[in-house]
């Protein structure tokens, strides 16, 4: 259920910033504090393309806490 939720919250934060929810969860995977390497499926080239563009966005640590845990967002 606490996935569910996160990924709730990825999609209103795609919706607000004007990307993807793609791209916003490339984006958490790639803003951990740890070594990461998000892995993707793409089947086209289009799609390996558009998932690219997920280097572009960057999410703030505002927007990083609320995407883990609920937290009041502030982003407006």
């Amino acid at each position: 259920e606490r996935n569910f939720a996160r990924r709730d919250r990825a999609i209103e934060l795609a919706r607000k910033l004007g990307k993807s929810p793609i791209h916003v969860a490339l984006a958490y995977v790639l803003a951990q504090p740890f070594p990461s390497v998000p892995l993707i499926g793409p089947r086209t080239l289009d799609e390996l393309e558009d998932s690219l563009k997920a280097l572009d966005v960057k999410l703030t640590p505002e927007d990083l806490a609320w995407l883990d845990e609920g937290a009041e967002r502030r982003r407006a």
